[in-house]
């Protein structure tokens, strides 16, 4: 990398953060509907742009689904954005996120047995993907007296991050930065016979090759094997947009079962899969998922 990519690099998270700041401020004089629907619009013909997600998601699109009709891609894009802006803003207004995240529908066979959990202080890995507003598990399960921790990758955009890890605070506590140590302290909080909740629908290098809409995705097993060494309940859930607003469904799925770690996690990439073709707007198709099929 040149330093000029690097100096450009740097303006644009630069300008990005200082966008997103004036934004924030100009919309706090809003009532919290009004706020994430203009952040939704800023995000999609401000700062879109400044990231290149638009191509990014095209680009993710072409790779596994290259018979979408243009319009149908167009479409999926615009709506993925949306879901993407509206994610944004809604971490960045925690307080009112909180309220609405306790709103959700609880839905699925996993709800009874988190509730069992609870009692037998059992540990439970809650696992998902970048879909819907994933946090809406802390918002909604926290105040029922669910002790959760999770695992959080600080944001590319440095000068944005602070902002950022102070907000998705306030929805609940505790964090755990992902690295050596954030993992170490992760484990002890779950060890505790307590709730972790991860992500991990996203490319990491040092990963099993695994399969995600039939296309080689290096995925981490970290979680199957936390489960089995912890004997712990891995738990997959998928929150779901209803609509563009800030209506949310909370599915709690049948626990994976316990075999190899490998084959549970193939599993959680198929179960992923599948919701994901149910809502393609609602997955964040900006991620980098298939780089050894570039």
């Amino acid at each position: 990398m040149t330093n000029i990519q690097i100096y450009f690099g740097k303006f644009s998270y630069a300008v990005e953060a200082i966008l997103i700041y004036f934004v924030l401020n100009i919309l706090k004089i809003f009532p919290y509907r009004v706020r994430i629907n203009i952040g939704r619009l800023v995000f999609r013909y401000f700062i879109s742009p400044l990231t290149d997600n638009k191509k990014r998601i095209e680009n993710n699109l072409n790779l596994v689904m290259p018979n979408l009709l243009e319009n149908t891609k167009k479409e999926i894009v615009n709506k993925c954005l949306d879901n993407i802006g509206m994610t944004m803003f809604e971490l960045l207004s925690p307080e009112e996120f909180k309220l609405v995240g306790q709103k959700a529908e609880v839905l699925g066979p996993g709800a009874a047995l988190l509730e069992k959990s609870k009692d037998t202080s059992k540990p439970v890995i809650l696992i998902s993907g970048h879909y819907g507003n994933y946090d809406v598990v802390r918002a909604n399960l926290i105040p029922k007296g669910y002790q959760i921790g999770a695992l959080y990758r600080p944001m590319n955009n440095p000068y944005f991050n602070a902002t950022y890890l102070k907000n998705i605070s306030l929805i609940g506590m505790p964090l755990f930065a992902r690295g050596k140590h954030g993992m170490s302290e992760m484990m002890k909080f779950l060890k505790g016979g307590k709730l972790i909740a991860l992500l991990i629908d996203q490319h990491m290098q040092n990963g099993e090759p695994l399969k995600f809409f039939g296309k080689t995705a290096f995925t981490a097993t970290s979680a199957a094997k936390m489960a089995l060494k912890y004997n712990a309940i891995l738990m997959p859930f998928f929150v779901v947009r209803k609509g563009r607003s800030s209506k949310f469904e909370l599915h709690l799925e049948t626990p994976i079962q316990h075999s190899d770690p490998i084959k549970m996690t193939q599993e959680f990439n198929d179960r992923l899969e599948s919701r994901v073709k149910e809502n393609l707007d609602q997955w964040l198709w900006t991620h980098k998922r298939w780089k050894s099929e570039a």
